[in-house]
């Protein structure tokens, strides 16, 4: 199992070994900084950012805009889900509304956004609508697919509806959570970047990303994309850690 996850380590680092001999490669050719700049060029602009003062600043924003969305649709999937999975009716009335949200292009929202919010507001409220309806379908099919027994078997002991919530559908809603955790994060924080280009508030990722495009500094973008990926990586680290933490017997 080790030495699988080792060989899986190593061809991922030959295949980003590879990429970046072939993007320097490419860019040489083209010789054109404003279409493909260099790779040493980028890692000369990454340095640059990181030690700007605005640095910390425009990543924290971004980051702090997508906790807040995130936590929102958390928290309002939680409870519409739990309200959802108890009452049919409220399940197909959310159903249009759910299918709305997902069907609605990004561009579209951040406009909308843009247009009823002010600058600051709206990537945040385009991160929550974007993440909320993967949460809720996350929430209530972890609900659903509990086994009916066990519902039956709660009901018969008439166990109390505190402790039915923590011992039967928390455990079944925490491990559903956990599986999108990340991939969803990740969702939010790119959405929010994308309203941050538009909206252009004082600070943000985003905002930073839209400044270079106007002056074409393509060098500073594909640094910011790399400082993206990369705290993209870290989150799955996380996920990892807290996947280990709370569902350790799975292993």
């Amino acid at each position: 199992m080790k030495e699988s996850s080792w060989k899986n380590k190593i061809q991922v680092l030959l295949s980003s070994i590879i990429l970046v001999i072939v993007w320097q490669i490419v860019a040489l050719k083209l010789d054109n900084p404003i279409y493909l700049p260099t790779v040493d060029s980028v890692f000369k602009n990454l340095n640059t950012i990181i030690k700007s003062g605005d640095f910390f600043l425009n990543v924290y924003n971004s980051l702090n805009r997508t906790i807040i969305s995130f936590l929102l649709a958390l928290i309002i999937a939680l409870v519409l889900g739990l309200v959802a999975s108890l009452n049919k009716i409220i399940r197909n009335m959310l159903r249009p509304i759910n299918a709305l949200a997902t069907s609605i292009p990004t561009m579209v929202l951040v406009v909308l956004a843009l247009i009823w919010f002010n600058k600051d507001k709206a990537p945040l409220i385009v991160g929550f609508f974007i993440v909320f309806p993967i949460l809720y379908d996350g929430v209530l099919s972890g609900i659903l697919n509990i086994d009916k027994n066990i519902i039956e078997m709660t009901d018969v002991f008439k166990v109390k509806l505190r402790d039915k919530l923590l011992k039967v559908y928390f455990p079944a809603i925490k491990f559903q959570i956990l599986n999108l955790l990340v991939s969803t994060f990740s969702l939010a924080f790119k959405v929010v970047i994308a309203g941050e280009v538009h909206g252009q508030p004082q600070y943000g990722i985003g905002t930073v990303i839209q400044y270079e495009k106007m002056n074409f500094n393509t060098d500073a973008i594909f640094a910011w994309i790399i400082i993206i990926a990369i705290i993209s990586f870290l989150l799955q680290i996380v996920q990892r850690i807290i996947s280990k933490t709370m569902f350790g017997w799975k292993a």
